[in-house]
């Protein structure tokens, strides 16, 4: 059987401990560089109901609300891009 001291043991199980720690880290760090990120044109728009304030795509002329499901219209007072 081999024969180790506490510090040689205490010395292994730390240098793989950090190996572990490192390559989770970059396995993490190069998958998460590779994921693209989509851009999609969206506004802000208050509902006229419950005034929650909820993203919707730009070109659309109706939208719901996603707190209380109703419909909201845009506000034709509103100017355009």
């Amino acid at each position: 059987m081999i024969e180790i001291s506490p510090n040689t043991a205490f010395m292994l199980y730390l240098g793989l401990t950090m190996g572990v720690l490192l390559g989770i880290w970059t396995f993490h760090h190069y998958t998460s560089r590779r994921q693209k990120i989509s851009i999609i044109e969206q506004e802000l728009l208050v509902c006229e109901y419950c005034h929650c304030a909820y993203l919707a795509d730009l070109g659309k002329k109706v939208s719901q609300c996603p707190q209380c499901q109703s419909y909201n219209k845009l506000n034709k007072y509103r100017t355009e891009r």
